[in-house]
């Protein structure tokens, strides 16, 4: 994956707007619970709680995403159910993705995926294989005006354009709500997951607070929630 930078001046920066259909990238509510987003940036908002646009649920279904070099996936909103396979899902990660993930000691990852999965908190999308097992997960969180969207990729399933994928697809869900900007909740060495938000194709904000990187994406809503997912890149 290319090694980006993120940008490390205080205070907002605008973007332009990359070329091409706009994708699926994250702005600025908190994908853990308290204490780790409490911590993560000072200042910051508790972590989401369900608006009214919570109980606009978008319509349950399952789609194909063809990761590089791979056979189809399924992608499917995800719930309480899955708890079980994401927490195999965990065990399967690496504690440095685990902590870049969940911006704190990788061993209490677990404690936050019951929160994460409750349809009271946001919506979750998870990639499954043909047998079954989740490799990736992303999360829409509400946070009043705004969504946070959070990616956690299994480390043999990085690199194949899943988060890409997944941002784009949560994106366009924010969109179709009425939601009008996103953001990502990031450390700020994180280039892997700085990469993925730039491809979104919106204009971005930066907001660097220490080690935590906050980059918000300005959805157009019309476009967005119309171009849905492009597969990945």
């Amino acid at each position: 994956m290319a090694d980006h930078t993120a940008p490390q001046e205080e205070g907002p920066r605008r973007a332009p707007a990359a070329p091409g259909p706009p994708p699926l990238h994250a702005a600025r509510a908190w994908a853990v619970p308290p204490p780790i987003a409490a911590v993560a940036l000072a200042g910051a908002r508790p972590h989401p709680v369900p608006g009214s646009r919570a109980t606009a649920r978008p319509p349950r279904r399952r789609d194909a995403t063809a990761p590089r070099g791979g056979r189809p996936l399924t992608v499917r909103e995800a719930g309480p159910a899955d708890l079980e396979a994401a927490l195999a899902m965990h065990r399967r990660c690496s504690r440095r993705t685990l902590a870049m993930r969940y911006q704190g000691p990788p061993g209490e990852a677990d404690g936050y995926l019951r929160h994460l999965l409750s349809p009271h908190f946001g919506r979750t999308l998870a990639v499954q294989t043909a047998g079954g097992r989740l490799v990736a997960l992303g999360h829409l969180l509400w946070d009043d005006d705004e969504a946070e969207a959070a990616l956690l990729v299994e480390d043999a399933w990085q690199r194949r354009g899943l988060g890409t994928d997944l941002l784009r697809r949560l994106l366009a869900t924010a969109a179709g709500m009425g939601y009008r900007s996103v953001y990502v909740v990031t450390r700020s060495l994180d280039a892997a997951m700085a990469a993925t938000v730039r491809t979104a194709g919106v204009p971005l904000d930066y907001r660097v607070e220490g080690a935590t990187l906050v980059v918000t994406a300005h959805l157009d809503v019309r476009r967005t929630a119309a171009a849905g997912p492009a597969g990945p890149h």
